[in-house]
């Protein structure tokens, strides 16, 4: 068996015979038809082909974020870095100054636009605060609804509102509070200024180191004539908040019992009115 470098040269050789002998035949007859063909060795080789190995860290992906890195320098590449938009600024000749900027004397100098309208309007609030004036206006209004609550002169609106305090029952305690420690502090303030002969000789002995003191009977007759005036002037003033009660609730009684029977004739209307289109109706 020849190897393929034997058998090239002399397969050249033939066929360069042959292409010389068809020449030849050519000028010899006009009808002789030309062909030529390839008679070297195939480019097939008789070496086996290598299996394939497999490299370690090669493979799809890893080809995906190659081209993803290429892409990136690329990018990178394209971009005008700092010192080339300088060089560029400068070629063109448009360069761009840091504008100046005045600091203020004083760190805390700076002042946001409505602290000066703040400010002023605190300090007006401060010296209200301080004169009292604020809180002597919020305690009228107070002291203002107190009285009113107290003497029961509320509204219907006012009415539904819930409180804390019974003021019906508070104005009632107060009016039959009793006054004896007030009369206590009387008479004994008045004891001193009367130190004289006469509490003497209203002292009487009841025994060895005790005494015992006599009233007076026109003194003690202006102590009753007090408290019946006090008792008959809180049944009074009890009477007049009793009726008062009475009749705002007889108005309000007298306000549901109107909205009721207007709702009640309201409804009879319309029921007569959806009667009577119930009998105009032909029949069917």
């Amino acid at each position: 068996m020849s190897s393929p470098g034997e058998t090239a040269p002399s397969a050249s050789a033939s066929a360069a015979q042959r292409t010389q002998a068809q020449e030849t035949g050519q000028q010899g007859g006009a009808t002789r038809e030309r062909r030529m063909e390839s008679l070297g060795w195939l480019t097939e080789s008789a070496v086996m082909p290598k299996k394939h190995k497999a490299i370690e860290g090669v493979g799809a992906a890893s080809i995906l974020d190659l081209k993803a890195q290429l892409y990136r320098t690329q990018e990178e590449a394209r971009k005008p870095t700092a010192h080339d938009a300088a060089a560029a600024a400068a070629a063109s000749g448009e360069f761009r100054r840091a504008k100046n900027r005045t600091a203020p004397a004083h760190p805390l100098g700076a002042k946001n636009s409505g602290v000066d309208a703040r400010a002023h309007k605190d300090k007006l609030e401060l010296k209200a605060v301080k004169d009292g004036s604020a809180s002597y206006a919020a305690l009228e209004k107070k002291v203002e609804l107190y009285e009113k609550l107290s003497r029961g002169e509320i509204p219907d609106e006012e009415d539904k509102e819930k409180y804390c305090v019974d003021f019906f029952q508070k104005s009632f305690d107060h009016v039959y509070e009793p006054r004896q420690p007030e009369r206590q502090s009387a008479i004994d303030s008045a004891e001193p200024e009367n130190d004289n002969d006469d509490s003497m000789a209203r002292t009487k002995p009841m025994g060895l180191g005790r005494t015992g003191t006599t009233i007076d009977r026109d003194e003690h007759k202006r102590f009753v004539r007090e408290v019946h005036e006090e008792v008959s002037e809180a049944r009074q003033k009890a009477s007049t908040m009793k009726s008062r009660r009475q009749e705002q609730e007889a108005a309000r009684r007298e306000k549901l019992r109107q909205a009721y029977l207007k709702k009640r004739l309201e409804k009879l209307i319309a029921e007569k009115q959806a009667s009577s289109a119930a009998d105009n109706l032909p029949a069917s």
